[in-house]
């Protein structure tokens, strides 16, 4: 689980080097914190929605993640 600074910057794909809210991540950027650790997908997502209230119909492909973002912010600022 990360729990990062949003830049609002659609030029910033590289979501693994957000920077933290949490200062004890201050060291560790782009680690996160590990919430469970389970063998298989599926129960990985379960997990995920029950311990941190991920949303079941907003889960993205990590290769695609940075380009989703961008989409986002786009939409924020009404250029979709």
């Amino acid at each position: 689980m990360h729990t990062v600074e949003d830049p609002n910057d659609e030029n910033f794909r590289d979501l693994d080097n957000l920077l933290s809210l949490d200062p004890s991540e201050e060291d560790h950027v782009g680690q996160g914190r590990e919430l469970a650790l389970v063998a298989d997908e599926l129960e990985a997502i379960k997990r995920a929605e029950a311990l941190a209230g991920a949303q079941p119909d907003r889960w993205v492909n990590f290769g695609v993640a940075g380009d989703d973002y961008a989409d986002l912010v786009r939409f924020r600022r009404g250029d979709s």
